[in-house]
């Protein structure tokens, strides 16, 4: 076989305009990609209702700036409130706490929702309601039940409702009790009876969960500082109804506030009660010593004191006053010692007692502080809990530390009232002249003017208190209240829009290349020359139910491709070096459609003015009288069984095609290996060579008998034919290893079913079963 100068090589260079070609033939998978997600954004933009961002602004104040300690009222003896107060980040904890979150749902009723049911977008109502909802029930119910009921109003009194859960409908009346479900009483109100629009009067209720609503509110919103320099709070929530926004975030910090002023109310009071239990004390002490007075004054006759003022002299005044003043602080540290001594540990200490020690200042403050933590924490946590216990192990051992503290400095007043009762009794000494009676008395109006100055303290103390408890504020100020510029912030549509865009182009995309990769046929002119076989040409696809592509005058892309198959042929010389005359026709697999081109191969030669003998040799399944809707019962395997007649007999004239006769093949014999061998063989083809200009011959499969091997030596040529989109490319191996071989002449494949009018070979081929696909099936069909 001399070279064939149409056998291209092609490049291993990707072909730009190839590779884009390709993608453009999947323009339905695109076109269907874009309807599809683009109706998806469409849909979830007409349904979904936008979001907006609601924000408030608070300052957390210092402790200093507000807040009030037990140990305030008594902050000019010395017992002042030093230090920063509560962390920024602990306000954040208490704010996100559940404990407020429960209030905040509760009081605004966030369980019982209630929205529009006239159109796509469900909104929720909640400034003006158009019903209004009572709920007979216990804490049990509300914290574990969950309802969703649709109410559709028949008139200004009655109305339908549905328990979505159960589908249970009933007939109700505005304003009269009724049961439904586990609901023993639920009433009803419509609100605005003047304007209702019965045919729009469609709601939704819904009674959610409490502890839902407390944990969707701990997710959407926010809390931070607003920059870490300050101590401002920025809360915020995206919702969908801007005024329950509003109201949810305002209220979270109302409830904020009255439980720092709850805290404070408590230290407040619990002081005050201290200081009442001193007072009553001293009084009790203050009239037993009056009554000591009356009394030493009657037993001694000693009225005159005046008269005896002028033997004290300055230093003893001073004296006296300093004492009078230590004895007072000794009294003080006395009763914060029997206070520790007889309270638990879960009572909180009383502060600003006029103690002047800042390290005990500080540890009343710190147990204080950690007491309040505590208990709020108990107010929604058990003992058990791991940080309470931490908590109670800490304030328990500050309290050790505080009462040894106390105890130190007990003893140093103690020691420095020793030392101030020696000078006393020095200048005592000095003035021995005076009468006994008027030092007996002066030690007992000493203890007196103590007790008189305590008691008169204390009540004064009692009346700040008093004040401060009336008049506290919280520690946090809004700057900001809740606000939203009513500028949704979701669904973002241009981000969606482009987020569709490229959605979907990579979906197809994707599925085209993931197609394309597991995909092992055959698709074009590439995958045949890329092994080095000769290669003829395209036949395109054929989806007409005629089988007969090649007439008369027939200008169409497949009649043209056997046209241009001719004409490659007429290269290929035979051992002689003599145009082929003799064309076998095969393929590796059945269906290839070789039986296809074997009829329109003939009819082009016979259109050419040839005279043409199409022998159908493929003797285990013949297809030709079958697509050329003929029916005969002699052929080929008659003629090579039977000696009596000749090939005249059994060749059939076709005048629908001109100048083409047929030799069928024949009933299918038992033995068609061994009728291929007969001795008969050599007078057909001797006969076929004598009698006809062109021989083309449709034989068997290669890759599935060895029938047509058997019979290779009668061929000037092989058209070896190759289906698109059918055959793996690992088959091709076999036509390869039968060319390098050399086992059919002259061999040359053909790619059966290649798409032209895409640039490249891609679409099905021909054969005895090919669907007719309708153009909308096409480009999901596998290929």
């Amino acid at each position: 076989m001399k070279d064939i100068d149409f056998e291209i090589e092609e490049s291993n260079n990707i072909d730009i305009k190839e590779y884009i070609q390709f993608y453009l033939s999947k323009w339905k998978w695109f076109l269907l990609s874009f309807v599809l997600f683009f109706s998806i954004y469409a849909y979830y933009i007409k349904h979904k209702l936008p979001s907006y961002n609601v924000q408030a602004i608070v300052l957390v104040k210092d402790d200093d700036g507000g807040v009030i300690s037990e140990l305030s009222p008594f902050e000019d003896l010395g017992i002042g409130i030093g230090g920063k107060g509560k962390a920024i980040e602990n306000e954040i904890e208490i704010l996100k706490s559940r404990f407020l979150f429960t209030k905040v749902a509760k009081e605004l009723d966030l369980n019982i929702q209630i929205f529009d049911n006239n159109n796509y977008k469900k909104n929720e109502y909640f400034i003006n309601k158009p019903l209004d909802i009572e709920i007979k029930r216990d804490d049990s119910l509300l914290l574990n039940s969950e309802y969703e009921f649709e109410i559709n109003c028949i008139s200004v009194d009655k109305f339908e409702i549905k328990d979505v859960t159960t589908d249970e409908k009933q007939i109700a009346f505005f304003g009269k009790p009724f049961k439904i479900n586990n609901i023993n009483e639920i009433k009803i109100k419509f609100i605005d009876k003047i304007n209702l629009n019965i045919n729009e009067s469609k709601y939704i209720i819904k009674i959610v969960r409490i502890n839902e609503v407390v944990d969707n509110l701990k997710k959407s919103i926010k809390i931070e500082k607003v920059n870490k320099e300050s101590s401002a709070l920025s809360i915020s929530t995206k919702i969908e109804n801007i005024n329950k926004g509003i109201a949810i975030i305002n209220n979270l910090i109302k409830q904020h506030k009255l439980d720092a002023i709850e805290d404070k109310n408590m230290v407040a009071k619990n002081t005050i009660i201290f200081i009442n239990d001193r007072i009553k004390y001293i009084t009790n002490e203050l009239s037993g010593i009056e009554d000591g007075v009356s009394m030493f004054k009657t037993k001694n006759d000693f009225f005159d004191l005046k008269t005896k003022a002028n033997i004290f002299l300055e230093d003893q005044s001073i004296n006296q006053k300093l004492l009078l003043e230590n004895q007072t602080k000794i009294e003080l540290i006395e009763f914060v010692i029997n206070y520790l001594n007889d309270t638990k540990y879960n009572e909180l200490v009383p502060s600003n007692l006029g103690i002047e020690n800042i390290s005990i200042e500080k540890l009343i403050e710190t147990v204080n502080n950690l007491q309040l933590e505590k208990n709020k924490l108990l107010s929604s946590s058990s003992e058990h809990n791991p940080v309470v216990i931490e908590l109670d192990n800490e304030i328990k051992n500050l309290r050790n530390n505080l009462k040894e503290s106390l105890i130190n400095h007990l003893k140093s007043l103690k020691l420095k009232n020793k030392n101030l009762i020696k000078q006393n009794d020095a200048l005592d000494y000095e003035l021995n002249k005076a009468p006994s009676q008027e030092k007996d008395f002066k030690e007992i109006q000493r203890q007196q003017t103590i007790k008189e100055s305590l008691y008169l303290y204390l009540l004064q103390k009692r009346e700040e208190t008093s004040i401060s408890y009336a008049v506290t504020a919280s520690n946090t100020k809004i700057i900001d209240e809740a606000y939203s510029n009513g500028i949704p912030v979701s669904p973002k549509k241009t981000l969606l829009l482009l987020a569709t865009l490229i959605i979907s182009i990579i979906i197809p995309f994707s599925l085209i290349n993931l197609i394309k990769l597991f995909d092992t046929k055959v698709k074009s002119k590439k995958d045949i020359t890329q092994l080095g076989t000769p290669y003829l040409g395209d036949i395109p696809i054929y989806n007409e139910n005629e089988k007969i592509a090649v007439k008369q005058g027939d200008r169409s892309s497949t009649a043209e491709a056997f046209r241009m198959l001719k004409t490659n042929i007429s290269f290929i010389k035979n051992e002689d070096n003599k145009d082929v005359k003799t064309i076998f026709i095969t393929s590796t697999l059945s269906k290839e459609g070789k039986s296809f081109v074997s009829l329109n191969l003939a009819a082009t030669y016979g259109l050419a003015g040839k005279n043409v003998l199409l022998i159908g040799l493929d003797l285990r399944a013949p297809k030709i009288l079958e697509y050329l809707n003929l029916n005969s019962n002699k052929g080929i395997s008659n003629y090579l069984i039977n000696d009596e007649k000749s090939l005249d007999h059994y060749i059939i004239s076709l005048p629908e095609i001109e100048n083409v006769s047929i030799l069928p093949s024949g009933p299918i014999p038992p033995n068609p290996s061994e009728l291929l061998n007969s001795n008969k063989f050599n007078e057909l083809f001797k006969y076929a060579s004598d009698n006809f200009d062109m021989i083309i011959v449709d034989t068997a499969p290669v890759g599935l008998v060895t029938d047509t091997i058997q019979i290779s030596h009668y061929a000037d040529m092989f058209v070896y034919v190759v289906r698109a989109n059918y055959l793996d490319k690992k088959l091709l191996q076999i036509g390869q290893t039968l060319y390098s071989e050399k086992k059919l002449k002259n061999m040359a494949m053909v790619l059966n079913g290649s798409d032209l009018e895409k640039g490249y070979g891609y679409g099905y081929g021909y054969g005895e079963e090919v669907e007719k696909k309708s153009w909308w099936k096409k480009p999901f069909s596998k290929k």
